[in-house]
C-alpha cells in the first residue's frame, strides 16, 4: 500500500516537475526558433545586397559601355569604316579597358570590317545586339554568345548604331564584355561552401557561375525552369529558397538589369547562401540549450523521486506558480526557497540561476533585435567588449572569442593610415561630444588582403536610461568601393577619350553646361571652361535656332533618342556667329539626365558651297550666252544675204529712176533702213564672234588716245572724262575697230546712265591672273592680259539686270532709245580675241 502511495506521488512529482519545465523549454524553442528567423533574414539581406552590388557595378559597366561606343561612333575614322583606322582606334580603347573582350564595327549586312582583335572574315547579322540597334537606331544589350572574332569566348555583348547626317544606320559598334570579375566578389566576401554567384541573360542563359560546376551548372545552359519562372515574373528583384540544379537547397536572391525604366531586363544577377549554413550556429544553440533543459529536468525528476510526497508537493506547487509567472513574461521573479529541505533548496537555487540566466539571454537577444547591423559588437561603457556577433569572421577572419580574448584586437586590425582617424571618432564617443557617427575606414583581413568598413556606433541604454555602452555595426564595402573606383575609372576613360576628339564636344545637363572639351572651349571663344560651365546652352545659340535645340534637348530628355546632324548658329563669348552641325546623344553626367552634344564648324564648307553656287551661276551665264551667240549667228547670216538682195536692187532701181519722181525718195527711204539693218546684223555677228575682222599687233593705249577725241564729243560737257593709261603696257593682237567699237558703245551707256553730271574713267593695265583667282571666277584661264577698264559714277544697276546684261536685245532704256546690242557685241568682240569680261 505504502508503494502504491509513494508510487502515485512519484508520478504526480513527475507531472508537476515536467509541468514546470515547460514554460522554460517553450521560451528555449520560441528563442531557437527566432534566432533561427533572425539567421535565414540576415542572409536573405546578404545575398539580395550581394546581387544588387554586381547588378550596380554592371549598370557601371553597361554605362561605360554605352559611353565608349556613342563616343567612337561619332569618330571620322568610323563613320568613314576605315579599317585599319578604326582597329588601330579599337585596340587601344581595350588596352586601356581589360574588362572587354574585343571590340568589333560591322557593315549593316553584318559583315565584320573593323576589330581590336585579329579576325577573318565574319558575319554577325544574327546577333540579337546587332538586330536591335539598326531597328532602334540606339544602344543595345545581347545575350549569350560564343565570340566568332578573334578567340573563341563565353561573352556578353552591347551595340551602339553609327548614323549617317540623315540619322541613318551605316554602320554597328559591338563590345564584348568579359565577366570573371564578377568571381572577386566571391572571394572578397569569404562565402561559405556551397555557395555561389551567377549571371544570366533575358532568356536565363548562363553567363557565369563562380565557383565553376560544368558538370551540375554549365555555362551557355539554361538554369532551372522553376526559377526562371519566378525570376520572370518579378518587377526588379527577388528573394527565395530551393533546390539548385546541384541538388543543394540555398537561399537564393536575384536582381534585374534594364536598359531603362520600361525595358525588358537584358541581365540577371544571382547569388546563394547553403540554408544548412545559415542555420548552422542557431541549430548549435538551440542543441546545447537543449541538453542543459534536459538536465535540469533530469535533476528535477531524481529529486522527485527521492523526496517523500510530504516533503515536496508544496514547495513545488509554489515553484511551479513561480515558473508560470515567469513564463508569462516577468523575468524579475523568483524562488527564493532558501530554508527549505536542502533538494528543494537546490532546485530552487537551480530554477534561480536558470532564470537569471534566461534573463541575461534575454536581454542579450533584445540588444541584438534591437541594434542588429551585420558584424556587431556590444562595448560597455567601461570601453570592454561584452559580445561579438559571429558574423565577424566572415569580415575580419578573427572569431568572436578571439575578440572577446584580446580587447586590443580590434585597434590592431585597422589599417595604419586610417588608425588616427579611428582613434579620433573613439576619443569623441568616449567625451560624449556625438551620439553617433559613421564613418568608412580600412581593416587588414586575418588573410592579409584589405577590407574597407561602412562603420556605424551609436550609444545604447535600458529603458530606466543607464547606459548599456555603445553598439557598434560594421559593414563590408569592399564591393562598393570597387564599384566606386570601376566608376571613377570610366570616368577618366571618358573624359581621355572626349577631351583629345577633334570635334567640338559639350554635356548638358538642366540646360547648361555641365562640361566642354578643349576645342568647345576654342569654339565658343572661352578662355578656360569656367566662362562656359554652369551657364545657360541657349546663351550660345543663335535665337533664330533656340527653339529648334529645346526640341531636341526635349526629344532627347523624354524618348532617350539620339539627334542626328542638324545645322544651326551658335554665337560666341563676343557675339560672332559660327555656322555649326550639331548632334547629340542621351547621357548620364554626375547623377543627372542629359545630353552629350557634338558640335563640327561648317564654316569652310559653307563658303566653299557659297563659291560653288556662284561658279555653278557664271557656268550657267556663260552656256546661256554661248548659246544665244550661236542663234545669233546663224540669224545674222540668213538676215546679210537678205539685206544683200535688198541693198542691190535698190541701188539698181535709184540709178534707172528720175530725182523727180516721187519713187526715188522712197527707194532711197529703203536703201536706208537696209543700210542700219546691215549695221544690226554686224553687232550681232560681232556678238556671236563670226564676223570678218582685220587683228594686228598694236599699243592699246595708243588705239585709245586715237579715239579719246571722239569720245569726248559722245559724253558730252557735263561729263568728265578721265584717261589713266597704263606704263610700259605689252602689246595685244587685235582689229583696232573693233577697240573703236568697244569704247563708243560703253561710252553711251555710261552717258546715258550719268544722265546730269559726273566722270566716266577709262584706264589700261598689264595684269597677271593666277589659279585662285581663276578658279572663282568661271571662264579665266591664267595668264598675261592686258585690263582695258571703264568705269562711271551713274546710276548703277540692280541684280536683275546685271543677271541679264549681255544677253541680245536686252536694254532698260525706253523704246526707241536702244537695241538692246551694245553690251552683246562687245561681249561677242571680247570672246573672239579670246580674252574676259566681268563687271
Amino acid at each position: 500500500m505504502k508503494l502504491l502511495n509513494f508510487g502515485s506521488i512519484g508520478k504526480n512529482l513527475t507531472f508537476l516537475v515536467m509541468l514546470a519545465v515547460l514554460p522554460a523549454l517553450a521560451t528555449i524553442l520560441y528563442s531557437g526558433l527566432e534566432q533561427r528567423r533572425h539567421s535565414i533574414e540576415n542572409a536573405k539581406r546578404d545575398v539580395l545586397f550581394l546581387a544588387q552590388t554586381m547588378a550596380e557595378v554592371q549598370k557601371g559597366i553597361t554605362n561605360s559601355a554605352r559611353q565608349i561606343l556613342s563616343t567612337l561612333a561619332h569618330m571620322p575614322e568610323i563613320r568613314k569604316m576605315d579599317s585599319r583606322g578604326s582597329s588601330e582606334i579599337f585596340r587601344a580603347v581595350i588596352e586601356q579597358n581589360p574588362d572587354y573582350l574585343n571590340i568589333t564595327a560591322t557593315a549593316i549586312n553584318g559583315e565584320v570590317f573593323a576589330s581590336a582583335l585579329p579576325f577573318t572574315k565574319s558575319n554577325l547579322a544574327d546577333r540579337k545586339h546587332i538586330r536591335e540597334a539598326l531597328a532602334n537606331k540606339g544602344f543595345a544589350a545581347g545575350e549569350y554568345v560564343v565570340t566568332r572574332v578573334g578567340e573563341t569566348h563565353h561573352a556578353f555583348t552591347f551595340a551602339h548604331p553609327v548614323l549617317d547626317n540623315q540619322g541613318i544606320p551605316k554602320a554597328v559598334l559591338t563590345i564584348a564584355l568579359k565577366l570573371e570579375r564578377f568571381a572577386h566578389f566571391f572571394e572578397v566576401a569569404k562565402f561559405p561552401k556551397n555557395s555561389f554567384l551567377a549571371v544570366t541573360d533575358h532568356k536565363g542563359i548562363r553567363l557565369f557561375y563562380y565557383p565553376s560546376k560544368e558538370d551540375t551548372n554549365p555555362i551557355g545552359q539554361p538554369i532551372l525552369s522553376k526559377v526562371w519562372e519566378r525570376a520572370q515574373k518579378a518587377e526588379r528583384e527577388g528573394i527565395f529558397i530551393h533546390h539548385g540544379s546541384d541538388g543543394v537547397r540555398r537561399v537564393f536572391a536575384f536582381y534585374q538589369i534594364r536598359l531603362g525604366p520600361n525595358k525588358t531586363p537584358y541581365m540577371y544577377m544571382w547569388a546563394g547562401i547553403p540554408e544548412a549554413h545559415v542555420f548552422r550556429y542557431a541549430n548549435l544553440t538551440l542543441a546545447r540549450n537543449l541538453a542543459l533543459m534536459l538536465l535540469a529536468t533530469l535533476m528535477a525528476l531524481t529529486v522527485s523521486w527521492l523526496i517523500g510526497r510530504n516533503t515536496l508537493i508544496s514547495p513545488i506547487k509554489r515553484l511551479l506558480t513561480t515558473t508560470q509567472i515567469f513564463a508569462r513574461g516577468n523575468f524579475n521573479v523568483r524562488s527564493k526557497r532558501r530554508d527549505q529541505p536542502r533538494e528543494i533548496a537546490a532546485l530552487a537555487n537551480a530554477f534561480d540561476d536558470m532564470a537569471n540566466a534566461l534573463a541575461e539571454s534575454q536581454e542579450t537577444l533584445r540588444t541584438i533585435a534591437d541594434y542588429t547591423y551585420d558584424w556587431e559588437y556590444w562595448l560597455l561603457p567601461d570601453g570592454r567588449l561584452q559580445w561579438v556577433a559571429p558574423s565577424c569572421k566572415k569580415i575580419t577572419g578573427y572569431t568572436a572569442s578571439e575578440f572577446i580574448a584580446d580587447q586590443e584586437l580590434m585597434h590592431r586590425i585597422v589599417h595604419q593610415e586610417d588608425l588616427a582617424l579611428f582613434k579620433q571618432h573613439l576619443e569623441k564617443i568616449e567625451t560624449g561630444e556625438e551620439y553617433s557617427i559613421d564613418l568608412d575606414f580600412r581593416i587588414i583581413h586575418r588573410s592579409g588582403h584589405l577590407v574597407w568598413i561602412d562603420h556605424h556606433c551609436v550609444l545604447i541604454s535600458r529603458a530606466d536610461g543607464t547606459s548599456l555602452g555603445r553598439r557598434v555595426s560594421n559593414r563590408d564595402i569592399t564591393g562598393r568601393k570597387i564599384m566606386e573606383k570601376a566608376l571613377q575609372d570610366s570616368e577618366q576613360q571618358f573624359r581621355s577619350l572626349v577631351e583629345g576628339a577633334p570635334y567640338a564636344i559639350f554635356v548638358q545637363t538642366d540646360y547648361d553646361f555641365a562640361y566642354t572639351n578643349s576645342a568647345a572651349i576654342a569654339l565658343f571663344g572661352a578662355a578656360s571652361d569656367d566662362e562656359l560651365l554652369g551657364e545657360p546652352l541657349l546663351d550660345r545659340i543663335h535665337p533664330d535656332f533656340r527653339e529648334q535645340v529645346l526640341e531636341c534637348i526635349q526629344i532627347i530628355k523624354d524618348q532617350k533618342q539620339i539627334v542626328p546632324g542638324i545645322e544651326m548658329v551658335s554665337l560666341r563669348l563676343d557675339g560672332s556667329q559660327v555656322p555649326v552641325e550639331m548632334s547629340a546623344v542621351p547621357i548620364a553626367y554626375e547623377g543627372k539626365d542629359g545630353a552629350m552634344v557634338f558640335l563640327q564648324d561648317i564654316s569652310k564648307r559653307k563658303l566653299a558651297d557659297k563659291e560653288k553656287e556662284k561658279l555653278q551661276t557664271q557656268l550657267s551665264q556663260a552656256q546661256k550666252m554661248e548659246s544665244v551667240g550661236r542663234l545669233a549667228g546663224g540669224v545674222a547670216h540668213d538676215f546679210n544675204n537678205m539685206l544683200g538682195v535688198i541693198i542691190g536692187h535698190a541701188e539698181m532701181a535709184i540709178d534707172q529712176v528720175d530725182t523727180s519722181q516721187p519713187l526715188y525718195e522712197d527707194l532711197l527711204e529703203i536703201q536706208k533702213a537696209a543700210q542700219r539693218s546691215a549695221d544690226l546684223t554686224r553687232q550681232l555677228l560681232a556678238f556671236a564672234r563670226k564676223q570678218t575682222i582685220n587683228p594686228r599687233v598694236l599699243d592699246l593705249n595708243d588705239t585709245v588716245s586715237g579715239i579719246f577725241k571722239m569720245l569726248r564729243r559722245i559724253v558730252g560737257e557735263n561729263i568728265e572724262l578721265v584717261w589713266k593709261p597704263g606704263l610700259n603696257l605689252w602689246p595685244v593682237m587685235m582689229d583696232p575697230s573693233q577697240i573703236d567699237q568697244i569704247l563708243a558703245n560703253l561710252t553711251v551707256n555710261a552717258r546715258d546712265a550719268i544722265e546730269l553730271a559726273g566722270n566716266l574713267t577709262i584706264a589700261t593695265q598689264n595684269i597677271v591672273f593666277d589659279k585662285t583667282y581663276c578658279s572663282a571666277h568661271a571662264g579665266f584661264m591664267p595668264g598675261e592680259y592686258v585690263m582695258l577698264a571703264v568705269s562711271d559714277n551713274g546710276c548703277g544697276m540692280d541684280k536683275q539686270v546685271l543677271d541679264n546684261l549681255f544677253e541680245p536685245f536686252f536694254t532698260t532704256k525706253g523704246v526707241g532709245k536702244g537695241t538692246g546690242l551694245g553690251l552683246a557685241t562687245i561681249y561677242g568682240i571680247v570672246k573672239q580675241n579670246n580674252g574676259v569680261i566681268n563687271v
